[in-house]
């Protein structure tokens, strides 16, 4: 039975130089404790899937359902996913319309209690699924689980914390303030998911901030402050590749949820930035250097 290697560098970010190992084989999903369903939609992260893998793995919780949902990688993805076989339930690899349809056509195949999806260059810290099996026996009637977690580099780097925050509509409502719930830090019910009604596959960036309303209107989650997940930010990161997509999101997002004072101030902001930088391009054109490049026709005419 092949074992998973440790990671490339040598250390995944937040665990011990030599954790416990996997367990040999696929996991057996036992009826008498939770069953855990991870989705992690990928397309050509073969650079980082291995950590996400084996941050599952290192939990040392054997009732976890793994499911892949590859948009048809052409990387070397496949390659990586193929040693970890033996643990993945679920392994899809074809084309798709983007990470959202890759997450709800993920969690169609979950038969696990609790859900979550992690993002394949993410990964979850020690102790993380511990930490939500105590939080939903502590509280019987919960049905999502929101942790604090880190923001870390490409290379693994720390920094920046986030601490986990109250799934309210007062929480969400501060996002333009950098208050946000860290995706890879949150858990929740099957049923909750079902109620939802999945991601919204129209949106690209924002559709767990889209998720956590629909959330929000029917609990209000377990806060817990231990840090259960790290989030990878880096040059081609798809929030940073996508970043102009970003308002155009969030106005639909408050304009769905009835959040008209904060669209307001969106869209008036939106509006004196076009302005201003309306006014720049003016003084632009009005430079001696582009008027001399415009009269040797080396520029296109305004």
């Amino acid at each position: 039975m092949l074992e998973p290697a440790l990671p490339r560098a040598g250390h995944l970010y937040g665990w011990p130089e030599a954790p416990e190992r996997c367990p040999p084989g696929r996991f057996s999903a036992d009826p008498d404790r939770p069953l855990f369903s991870i989705v992690i939609p990928t397309l050509n992260q073969g650079a980082y899937i291995e950590d996400a893998l084996l941050s599952i793995l290192w939990q040392g919780y054997d009732n976890v359902q793994i499911i892949v949902a590859d948009g048809g990688s052409t990387d070397d993805t496949l390659t990586v996913l193929e040693r970890y076989r033996p643990w993945i339930d679920v392994l899809i690899s074809e084309a798709d319309g983007g990470q959202s349809e890759a997450i709800n056509k993920g969690f169609r195949r979950a038969h696990g209690s609790i859900l979550a999806w992690l993002n394949s260059d993410d990964l979850y810290l020690p102790g993380a699924f511990q930490t939500v099996l105590d939080c939903f026996a502590a509280h019987p009637s919960g049905r999502w689980v929101i942790g604090s977690g880190d923001i870390i580099s490409a290379d693994q780097r720390f920094l920046r914390h986030v601490p986990a925050r109250e799934g309210s509509a007062e929480t969400l409502l501060a996002i333009e303030n950098d208050c946000f719930l860290l995706q890879q830090s949150c858990f929740w019910s099957a049923s909750l998911w079902q109620e939802a009604g999945g991601v919204d596959e129209n949106l690209s960036l924002l559709m767990d901030y889209d998720l956590w309303w629909r959330f929000s209107r029917r609990c209000t989650g377990i806060v817990t402050q231990e840090k259960l997940g790290a989030m990878r930010y880096y040059a081609t990161v798809k929030t940073r590749r996508q970043v102009e997509r970003f308002p155009a999101e969030l106005a639909t997002i408050y304009a769905r949820y009835g959040a008209c004072e904060q669209l307001d101030r969106l869209v008036r902001r939106l509006l004196a930035e076009k302005s201003a930088l309306g006014e720049r391009l003016v003084a632009l054109e009005d430079q001696l250097p582009v008027r001399l490049l415009r009269r040797l026709r080396l520029l296109p005419a305004p």
